[in-house]
């Protein structure tokens, strides 16, 4: 569980220090359906590769970075602090179907899911997710599209790109 919080700590910093990473996120490959591609270096000297997406207001991330470690993001819509024992869940999955518990950390901007690479193809596959914050009543349904697949597979090959 520390580990997943210096994990999620880190993901925070990145994600609210992009500017100041050197050269600043650079496009990866022409987008489709609303999804964008970005890649950005980070002083750790791994690359953090992104489709982002900006639809009916809200402002999803699906990223890895080279060392293997991917992540969701969304919009914190004003949510601070850790919960721990959050539960997300594909969309359209029964009650008794796949879910994954895991820390969400949010900044008052951006909320963070730390998750296996493979649980992201999953809920790219089922064209999103909910999650359910632990510690309250909140929950969050995020819908990634139809177009969720493609943008996930280019994600992964911009990893490959950078030599991950």
């Amino acid at each position: 569980m520390l580990m997943e919080s210096v994990l999620a700590g880190l993901c925070l910093v990145g994600l609210s220090s992009m500017a100041l990473a050197q050269g600043g996120p650079q496009p990866f490959g022409k987008g489709f359906d609303n999804w964008n591609f970005s890649w950005e270096k980070e002083p750790s000297g791994l690359t953090n590769c992104r489709a982002f997406r900006r639809v009916g207001g809200r402002d999803d991330i699906m990223a890895m970075r080279t060392d293997g470690q991917s992540y969701l993001s969304v919009r914190a819509e004003g949510r601070n602090g850790k919960f721990p024992k959050s539960i997300v869940v594909p969309l359209r999955e029964p009650a008794n179907g796949m879910q994954w518990d895991l820390l969400v950390e949010a900044d008052g901007k951006r909320m963070l899911m730390i998750m296996p690479p493979a649980a992201i193809e999953t809920i790219a596959a089922k064209g999103g997710f909910t999650v359910l914050l632990g510690g309250s009543e909140d929950r969050d349904d995020v819908n990634l599209g139809k177009s969720a697949p493609a943008a996930w597979k280019r994600v992964k090959e911009c990893v490959v790109a950078s030599g991950g």
